[in-house]
């Protein structure tokens, strides 16, 4: 995979020895965040995933049915929580600790852990906001026609229509009011051609 060749390459050029190196994959819904995540680990030796939708942050779900778009953009996926729990211990020289977000029971639940000292993707959307770009040594956003995403996620059968659709939105406002792709420090298609 040329795009995964090109990610690792950027990724190995900015590794700190010793010390952690990380690295953001960004894009929306469906946009081949997780298999890049994935083919990027592999090329350089294992290297650990953190998932973004480990963040997901707990809430009753008729609270979370009441976001707007800015406010699902804020609150659906809890960077703070990223922050500090993965980003800030592995930035400085600590073990990274998190549960995960078990999305059929709607509570955290499964600890994760990652020692510092290799290199860390951490894929999701969201995971290039500005606030937590500074943690990262290498961002990447992977850019793909919403229409292909849409079609990923709906081919997937995990989620109503209607989430999908505030999602969507919730992403819509993230890429009009941050653009990732304009401060990220690489852009990989995630679709062929």
């Amino acid at each position: 995979m040329e795009r995964a060749e090109e990610v690792a390459e950027a990724a190995r050029a900015v590794e700190r020895a010793g010390e952690s190196t990380i690295v953001a994959v960004d894009g929306t819904g469906g946009s081949g965040k997780t298999t890049l995540a994935a083919a990027v680990a592999d090329l350089l030796g294992g290297a650990s995933i953190v998932h973004g939708d480990d963040f997901y942050r707990p809430m009753p779900d008729h609270e979370r049915a009441r976001l707007d778009p800015r406010q699902g953009c804020q609150r659906y996926f809890d960077g703070q929580r990223l922050r500090d729990e993965v980003l800030a211990p592995l930035r400085a020289g600590r073990s990274a600790r998190w549960r995960s977000y078990d999305w059929s029971t709607g509570r955290l639940a499964t600890w994760h852990e990652i020692d510092p000292g290799s290199v860390v993707i951490v894929e999701g959307v969201y995971a290039a906001r500005p606030e937590l770009t500074g943690y990262y040594d290498l961002t990447v956003f992977v850019d793909t026609p919403r229409e292909v995403c849409l079609r990923r996620v709906r081919a997937r059968g995990e989620n109503s229509e209607e989430w999908i659709g505030r999602w969507r939105a919730a992403e819509d406002f993230y890429l009009r009011t941050t653009r990732p792709e304009t401060r990220v420090h690489l852009v990989v298609p995630g679709h062929p051609g």
